[in-house]
C-alpha cells in the first residue's frame, strides 16, 4: 500500500492540484468569462502534468453533464414545493446560465480528482 495521500474536500473546492493540494489549476479567475477554462499545463507546486495525454479533459463532458441534470432535478423539485413550478422553465435557464462556469469548471476538476488517479496512478503519485 502506498504512503501517498490525495488531496482532500477544500483543495477540489479551491480549484486547487489534485496531488499535493497547493497549485492553482486554472490560469485565470472565473470571472474572467472570455478565459475561465484555461487550464495549467502542470501543477506550479509539485509539477503534476494536468493533462496526461491529448483529449483527456472530453470525459469532463460527462461530469459536466451530470452535475447540469442534477441540478435541475433538484431545483425543480425545489420551485415546485415553493410553488414556483410554472416558473421553472424561466428560472432554471437563468441559473444554468449563470453557473456555467463554475460547472464547467467543476467538471474538470472530477476529471482530476476522480479519473486521473485510477487510469494514470504511475503518473499522479510520481512513482514508476
Amino acid at each position: 500500500m502506498s504512503d501517498f495521500k490525495r488531496a482532500g474536500f477544500m483543495p477540489f473546492m479551491l480549484s486547487r492540484c489534485p496531488r499535493c493540494g497547493k497549485g492553482k489549476v486554472f490560469r485565470n479567475k472565473i470571472l474572467s468569462f472570455k478565459k475561465f477554462s484555461d487550464t495549467l499545463e502542470h501543477c506550479p507546486s509539485c509539477g503534476l502534468e494536468y493533462e496526461p495525454e491529448t483529449g483527456f479533459f472530453f470525459g469532463a463532458m460527462y461530469w459536466t453533464y451530470a452535475l447540469l441534470v442534477g441540478s435541475t432535478v433538484i431545483l425543480s423539485i425545489l420551485l415546485y414545493y415553493l410553488g414556483y413550478f410554472e416558473q421553472a422553465v424561466y428560472i432554471i435557464p437563468a441559473i444554468i446560465l449563470f453557473s456555467l462556469p463554475w460547472v464547467f469548471r467543476y467538471g474538470r476538476l472530477l476529471m482530476l480528482y476522480v479519473v486521473y488517479p485510477i487510469m494514470y496512478k504511475d503518473k499522479f503519485t510520481g512513482k514508476k
